[in-house]
């Protein structure tokens, strides 16, 4: 492990029929970059999870993918892609519900961070999960928020 975060979501953001809003909880882990990654421009996989504060829907996500990028001493950018599985509907057509096809979904994020000192940053985060329409259903789920990080 080289770095833990967590941090506080708008659930659902960018959607005006989706979940209800309300405040999800966010953690993750950031590991080093393994061996057998370091050919991809070493790569720091992460496991997190994002629990829906008002009974959305709430999942866990490995992204094996995900780079850390510096703008300069202090701001960077950071992006990773990878799975998610979820505990929301799977299909339907209610209003105000998400239909995510398949319990299984690909998870991105991307966050822009800046480092407060070198162990702790703050960051404008976005992560989604969707299936890319490989089920019948995709509704997909978009959280926005606000995380920090601390490096070991």
């Amino acid at each position: 492990m080289s770095e833990v975060r967590g941090g506080i979501y708008a659930h659902d953001t960018f959607s005006s029929s989706g979940e209800d809003d309300h405040a999800d909880i966010n953690a993750e882990i950031v590991f080093q970059t393994p061996s057998f990654l370091a050919w991809a421009f070493n790569p720091r996989p992460r496991l997190g999870g994002t629990l829906s504060g008002d009974g959305g829907t709430s999942f866990v996500y490995l992204d094996v993918l995900g780079w850390t990028v510096d703008l300069t001493d202090n701001l960077f950018v950071d992006v990773s892609v990878g799975g998610a599985l979820h505990d929301g509907n799977l299909k339907g057509n209610a209003p105000n519900e998400r239909y995510f096809g398949c319990r299984a979904n690909f998870h991105e994020s991307a966050s822009i961070g800046y480092r407060i000192t070198p162990q702790l940053s703050i960051m404008a985060s976005v992560e989604h999960m969707s299936n890319a329409s490989l089920c019948d259903q995709n509704d997909g789920l978009t959280n926005a928020g606000v995380r920090l990080g601390y490096s070991f």
